[in-house]
């Protein structure tokens, strides 16, 4: 007989039920913590099936999710993106509302960062808002060293090598201000590179100074005070399905 349909990987699953990403899945296994139908299981790639398969976590049976959450934060400089640090530093999570349900951050933000950052239980919407393919724009706010020439900020347009066998995708530079030793911008890029946008500013000899997503897609930061949190509205929600659709 063929495998239902609905069978997803275990790890797959406890993501897709909101309980954690799937690398956590897999942590939880291999600590021998998650049982199906009663019997401990040790691979995370066995395939379950959703509707029929009763998944316990510390022996606690794992609910189906019955609604999504998404939360926007203005990441302060300084905090980690990961939920716990091992060198005590303090983390997104630390800002966020205590959940029932486990949100994840779409996406990461270094610590030098700030800015929009959006967690979500949502594993679909959380994939494709990440899959290269999807190509959604992120908004930087960019102040960096120096007078950065129209030359120099066409280079980044028309797409950057950043590293051997790296080449970035056109760019949209716009909002210019050159004031001082510094020159500001707005940068929008449809990739994720690691580090992307300080690599780019890097590679024309303009480093960057302070680095901040003001948007993902149809989602802005707008004035979200810097730390604080908040939940998307019903219209952003269906705006973030479309631009992903």
């Amino acid at each position: 007989m063929s495998e239902p349909k609905r069978a997803v990987s275990l790890s797959r699953a406890l993501s897709k039920l909101g309980l954690c990403s799937r690398s956590e899945a897999e942590e939880l296994v291999s600590e021998k913590r998650v049982s199906v139908n009663g019997r401990i299981v040790s691979r995370p790639a066995i395939r379950v099936d959703l509707l029929r398969d009763r998944i316990s976590v510390d022996a606690k049976p794992v609910a189906r999710r019955k609604e999504f959450i998404y939360v926007v934060l203005n990441k302060p400089t300084g905090v980690v993106t990961t939920r716990a640090d091992e060198r005590g530093r303090r983390t997104v999570f630390d800002l966020l509302p205590c959940e029932k349900t486990f949100i994840f951050p779409v996406g990461r933000l270094d610590k030098e960062t700030s800015g929009l950052l959006l967690f979500t239980n949502d594993s679909q919407i959380g994939e494709q808002l990440t899959n290269p393919v999807s190509k959604v724009q992120k908004t930087y706010r960019v102040t960096a060293e120096g007078m950065i020439t129209e030359k120099s900020l066409d280079t980044m347009r028309r797409g950057i090598s950043i590293e051997e066998g790296c080449t970035t995708l056109p760019a949209f530079v716009g909002n210019v201000v050159q004031e001082g030793a510094l020159t500001s911008c707005d940068v929008t890029i449809v990739e994720g590179k690691n580090r992307q946008v300080r690599k780019m500013f890097d590679r024309i000899g303009h480093p960057v100074v302070s680095l901040q997503r003001i948007s993902i897609g149809p989602i802005r930061l707008g004035s979200l005070a810097l730390g604080s949190f908040r939940y998307l509205a019903a219209d952003e929600i269906v705006q973030l399905r479309k631009s992903v659709g």
